[in-house]
């Protein structure tokens, strides 16, 4: 017995070795490794302990910061450090060319981030471990972000660059990449992963929104608390939002799971060649073929302007979001700007929230695009009555909630169109083009931020707009501002609502008489169904459409997680000396209640 185990040593030390080596090769594979970095999610199904922990509060610290850069960060140049056409054209330069060559670099890391995801073996997945590494680098970049160290323009230009492209170039790409990727790797249930994909959604919107109504008036607050000194208000405000991100980021960690990374890095040592074989895994084609192959199609080439041209209105609409408020909703009220926008956003923008609850019916009975470009109209019209009538503030409420129920359609649907180009270059060219698509509109998204910022400021310079100069205070204690020249106000209220008159004439005009792909989809559906079957009888396979295929998936999901719950179910009885048949029973009757229900509302709904 001695003697076999010595002979066998030398080849288990062998088997060993291969092992380590293999799993050495790759980004921060040996980062990580203690078991107290492990996920605190255990169950093979997503729970709701995941959901709300890992896709909901986890994230929202790292969104509401990103949303304060992106709405403040641009009033902090101008009107707190007076970085504006008074300190010299040099500077009126730098402030409209600096964040479109920041964002150029911004969207390259993205393609690198992704490279740099799909190279990494940490032990903990390919994803989260870049949640962690990111954390520390988003609190500390957003600090500099709003601390000032230098007095002379041409120092505090220099560090606006710097600063700017940490957080946006690397620390925020490093974390938001992940974030987007997250729901993706945890679980191959396609009902699960929905679930955590909508959880995250929200969260998304939850974080502007609080954003846009309530921070205003907290920075305010702040700045009142040191003596009006608005540049230490801003660095105390920006700190506190930058340390929650911190804390919470770690709660994301800790509370999500790659599930389908740990199943494919099981079966990285298969070495049955015949089965692999059998799967038929196909290689990507590369970057430069799908490029090839979505240039020949004009849907995919429209499809990309359309969202460049979309998010660079719109986010040039929040840019100027505060200076809106501060100059044009009511005239000149800069000093209670914070009280308006809290008030403008709750009223004008109410109409995104119950909105969905009204697209999803009109989605199914006229369809997506005409969805689209019936809320143009209404967005037009909107955004029209609201630009014509600056100063006016009920007018301006009105049109600008008009205009935000017709941008529904578009905000919510348009990255449904995604799949479908993709579909349709694989139609037409026989290559499919996911990584390209995907990395594409995500590089233009973040690539428009810049040119948004950059037009802008461009707007503001060439109007004379100045930092704004307090020139006493009103009777009831509001601080007074000198008047902007009406050329600025002028621009501020088009690049506000203006955006919107373009975006929704565009919407129009596009999906009403060019953008015609939702309607060839069933054709081109139908044909790559047909080469699919000509390509299995080739191999002597019976084919199983699409639709079959996907429903005996989810079924067998269903029965898998199923069998985990039980068998979960009577490890937790047994623990804690639980009857099984009871607790399971009250679980199957709860189930079957609300199988009843449904039923019951199905069937008055079709009476």
């Amino acid at each position: 017995m001695m003697k076999q185990r010595v002979e066998n040593l030398p080849e288990r030390i062998k088997t060993r070795r291969q092992k380590v080596s293999r799993t050495k090769e790759g980004l921060l594979s040996n980062a990580f490794t203690s078991s107290k970095w492990n996920s605190r999610i255990k169950s093979a199904n997503t729970t709701k302990k995941e959901m709300w922990l890992g896709y909901v509060l986890g994230p929202y610290g790292m969104l509401l910061g990103q949303s304060v850069v992106n709405s403040y960060f641009n009033q902090y140049l101008t009107d707190i450090l007076g970085l504006t056409v008074s300190k010299g054209a040099w500077i009126a330069t730098f402030m409209v060319l600096f964040p479109v060559v920041s964002k150029l670099v911004d969207a390259i890391t993205n393609f690198v981030m992704a490279k740099v995801i799909d190279s990494t073996t940490c032990r903990q997945g390919k994803v989260r471990p870049w949640l962690l590494i990111s954390a520390p680098l988003v609190t500390i970049s957003i600090i500099l972000l709003f601390w000032m160290p230098f007095s002379q323009p041409i120092h505090q230009a220099i560090w606006v660059v710097f600063a700017y492209n940490l957080y946006y170039s690397v620390a925020y790409t490093m974390w938001n990449m992940s974030k987007e990727l997250s729901a993706a790797v945890s679980t191959r249930n396609v009902n699960q992963r929905k679930n955590l994909s909508m959880a995250a959604s929200i969260t998304m919107n939850i974080g502007t929104g609080m954003v846009s109504i309530i921070f205003p008036m907290i920075l305010t607050a702040v700045c009142a608390a040191v003596h009006g000194n608005n540049a230490e208000g801003y660095l105390l405000t920006m700190s506190i939002v930058a340390c929650i991100s911190l804390p919470l980021t770690f709660v994301q960690y800790f509370y999500t799971r790659e599930r389908v990374t740990e199943e494919r890095r099981n079966q990285v040592g298969i070495e049955d060649k015949a089965k692999a074989e059998k799967i038929g895994t196909k290689k990507e084609a590369s970057m430069l073929s799908q490029l090839k192959a979505c240039m020949k199609t004009k849907y995919w080439i429209l499809f990309v302007l359309i969202i460049l041209i979309w998010n660079t209105l719109a986010n040039m609409r929040n840019i100027s979001l505060v200076y809106y408020c501060g100059w044009v909703v009511n005239g000149n009220a800069y000093g209670s700007y914070a009280t308006i926008q809290a008030k403008f956003q709750m009223i004008a923008m109410s109409p995104m929230g119950p909105g969905v609850l009204i697209l999803l019916p009109l989605m199914k009975k006229f369809g997506r695009t005409k969805c689209i470009w019936m809320g143009g109209i209404l967005t037009t019209i909107g955004s029209v009555i609201a630009y014509l009538n600056p100063g006016s503030g009920m007018m301006i409420y009105m049109g600008s909630a008009l205009a935000a129920f017709g941008n529904i359609a578009f905000s919510y649907v348009i990255l449904t169109f995604v799949g479908d180009l993709i579909d349709h270059v694989e139609w037409k060219t026989g290559v499919r083009c996911d990584g390209l698509t995907g990395g594409t509109v995500s590089a233009v998204m973040m690539f428009a931020v810049g040119i948004a910022q950059g037009i802008f400021n461009l707007g503001l310079m060439a109007t004379g707009y100045m930092q704004p100069q307090q020139v006493g205070v009103s009777p009831s204690g509001v601080a007074l501002f000198a008047d902007q020249s009406a050329a600025a106000t002028g621009w501020i209220n088009f690049a506000y609502q203006g955006s919107y008159i373009i975006i929704g004439l565009m919407f129009f005009f596009i999906f009403c008489f060019v953008f015609r792909l939702e309607y060839q989809m069933p054709q081109v559906s139908k044909e790559l169904q047909e080469r699919k079957v000509a390509d299995c009888a080739k191999l002597g396979i019976e084919y199983i459409p699409a639709d079959v295929l996907q429903k005996r998936e989810i079924e067998e999901q269903e029965r898998e997680a199923e069998e985990i719950r039980i068998k979960e179910l009577k490890e937790k009885c047994l623990k804690k000396g639980l009857n099984f048949e009871v607790e399971n029973k009250k679980i199957l009757d709860k189930r079957e209640a609300k199988r009843v229900k449904a039923e019951k509302k199905a069937a008055k709904k079709n009476k």
